[in-house]
């Protein structure tokens, strides 16, 4: 990987699970790309298209690009129309009545799982899927191509070295021994709005026994919440904030190399693993074009592209549990933790508990 990320200090790591990850119910704010709405780049072809294929995607043109070339490289013929959306839009155009694009593709994991579930995507035979963990599809249905961890990104020219947070238990003790020092500087999701971070929020309630002590601590430094990733990271550059949690790994690291006060530590307790889905809703118009996509984003060539745009393939990582867990802590330290890719993703998509878990969130850190 042509990225490096700052190594960790500490002890052993222990690989508890690495699974495909990622859900949202978001409202209004996209996880993972500015605030441009349904924003469209055309991949033209160098001829008259002999075909279009349309995907919609939250993944920003900068990380989706390289991968839809690598395809057209493959099928010069195609036109590929790459629409922007938010996460729950994206959702919704896949229940639409009305005809659909032919890929959706999401960090939204549960909610692409629940699009699969309630009979609003068509199933696929991709050869390709077969040479990858078993928690890397569903049903085949829904089929994970990216996967990245969930970082702390900080600015090197505000953050002194001894007060970079290389845990979740550091960043809340920095927070709770100078909060005046850090109120108002810094970033992470509002996960009212952010699928990514509600996400993220649930997951680690679940996981860590600390997780309310450091939303509290968040509360008292006044912390800003951002809709997005890209938002977060420029705050950061601009020194608006001076530490972000919970972005997303991929994004971080490729501003890394623009913006060199900008750095990233993957936390040493535990990381919460992310990636994207990509599905073929019911009513796509060009189902076999889509399933031919899928099928080059899951071969070892289209994987090699995504592991360079985004971060991680899936395939690069091996398909041996052993292999993964021996590559995965070479290049990046931590407890690995994410809910499976499945029906148990969809517990927190329950409207009740959706509500009294981000009302009881926000009253804590944004009252």
């Amino acid at each position: 990987m042509k990225h490096s990320l700052e190594r960790m200090a500490g002890g052993h790591v222990v690989l508890a699970a690495l699974l495909l990850v990622l859900g949202a119910w978001s409202s209004q704010g996209r996880a993972e790309q500015s605030k441009s709405t349904h924003e469209l780049k055309i991949f033209k072809t160098p001829a008259a298209p002999a075909a279009k294929l349309l995907i919609n995607g939250t993944a920003d043109i900068a990380s989706m690009g390289p991968v839809i070339e690598g395809f057209q490289k493959h099928h010069p013929d195609v036109e590929v129309d790459y629409r922007l959306y938010e996460t729950v839009p994206l959702y919704e155009n896949g229940t639409s009545q009305e005809p659909s694009a032919d890929l959706l593709i999401s960090s939204a994991m549960d909610l692409q799982v629940k699009l699969a579930n309630d009979g609003h995507v068509q199933p696929a035979s991709i050869i390709a899927a077969r040479g990858l963990p078993d928690w890397a599809a569903w049903r085949d249905r829904v089929f994970g191509f990216t996967l990245e961890p969930a970082v702390i990104a900080y600015n090197a020219d505000a953050v002194p070295p001894n007060d970079v947070p290389r845990s979740h238990r550091d960043l809340i003790r920095l927070l709770e021994q100078a909060p005046e020092k850090f109120r108002g500087k810094i970033a992470t999701y509002d996960i009212g709005v952010s699928g990514v971070g509600y996400l993220f929020a649930t997951t680690e309630s679940m996981l860590s026994a600390n997780f309310w002590r450091l939303t509290h601590a968040l509360g008292t430094v006044k912390t800003q919440l951002f809709c997005c990733t890209q938002d977060m990271i420029d705050s950061v550059i601009r020194g608006d904030s001076v530490i972000a949690y919970d972005v997303l790994g991929s994004y971080a690291l490729r501003r890394m190399e623009e913006h060199p006060n900008l750095k990233v530590v993957v936390p040493e307790d535990y990381v919460i693993v992310v990636a994207r889905t990509i599905v073929i809703p019911s009513r796509a118009q060009h189902p076999d074009l889509a399933q031919t996509f899928i099928e080059y984003a899951l071969s070892e060539a289209g994987q090699a592209i995504v592991a360079d745009s985004f971060g991680l393939s899936v395939g690069g990582l091996g398909i041996d549990r052993d292999q993964m867990k021996a590559r995965y802590v070479t290049e990046k330290p931590g407890l690995i933790n994410a809910p499976p890719l499945g029906l148990s993703v969809l517990t927190y998509l329950d409207s009740i508990k959706r509500e009294q878990f981000v009302r009881t969130w926000r009253q804590i850190v944004s009252p």
